[in-house]
């Protein structure tokens, strides 16, 4: 776990934010179809949150459709782990820009944009 924010940490708004983003997928398992990342918020202590307690809480939830990645990319990640397994090993992130009432992420994977979600905040 890692802070891309801090608390009390200035903002610029419309100055994106960068989250980085890894994840294996087996590749005996077929072609990976999309990958999900919690943003947790905790609201009381400086330690970045690793998990939900009584005051963390999921800000939000980023599934990335990795449906979109050519095939040409995904070949690029493939590499063989210690247990001998391939694995179709995915190096990503998540640009964050924040707006006064909305979040915008974007997937950046092997040096292209791709997906955008605005969050809105109530």
């Amino acid at each position: 776990m890692m802070w891309f924010i801090k608390k009390n940490e200035p903002i610029t708004e419309s100055q994106p934010s960068v989250i980085f983003y890894h994840q294996d997928f087996l590749l005996s398992k077929g072609t990976p179809t999309s990958a999900r990342m919690s943003i947790l918020c905790d609201e009381e202590t400086v330690a970045a949150p690793i998990h939900k307690t009584s005051n963390v809480r999921t800000l939000v939830t980023l599934e990335a459709d990795l449906r979109q990645l050519p095939k040409s990319d995904l070949k690029k990640t493939i590499l063989t782990r210690e247990d001998g397994k391939q694995y179709y090993s995915i190096n990503c992130a998540i640009e964050a820009t924040f707006y006064s009432a909305s979040t915008k992420y974007v997937l950046l994977c092997e040096g292209k944009r791709y997906d955008t979600v605005t969050a809105e905040y109530a």
